[in-house]
């Protein structure tokens, strides 16, 4: 289990089953069986932080993570 804290101060972990996500391209499951467990490992994670929505993305496993803010609505 991995955590970092967001921005805002608020504490993300990766065994959040509603805040921690898996993006996977088209191309990449196009061609798999989905039994479930076929995109295991083959995505790139990401977090979401459930106090300000920052979305945390780790597009290079051994990096950093990218953050997303949400545009302010108004």
């Amino acid at each position: 289990m991995a955590k970092t804290r967001c921005r805002c101060g608020n504490l993300i972990r990766d065994d959040d089953p509603d805040h921690s996500m898996v993006l996977n391209s088209h191309r990449a499951s196009e061609d798999l069986d989905f039994d479930g467990t076929a995109l295991f490992g083959r995505g790139t994670d990401m977090l979401r932080c459930a106090a300000c929505g920052r979305l945390w993305v780790f597009w290079d496993e051994h990096g950093s993570p990218t953050e997303y803010r949400p545009v302010a609505e108004g």
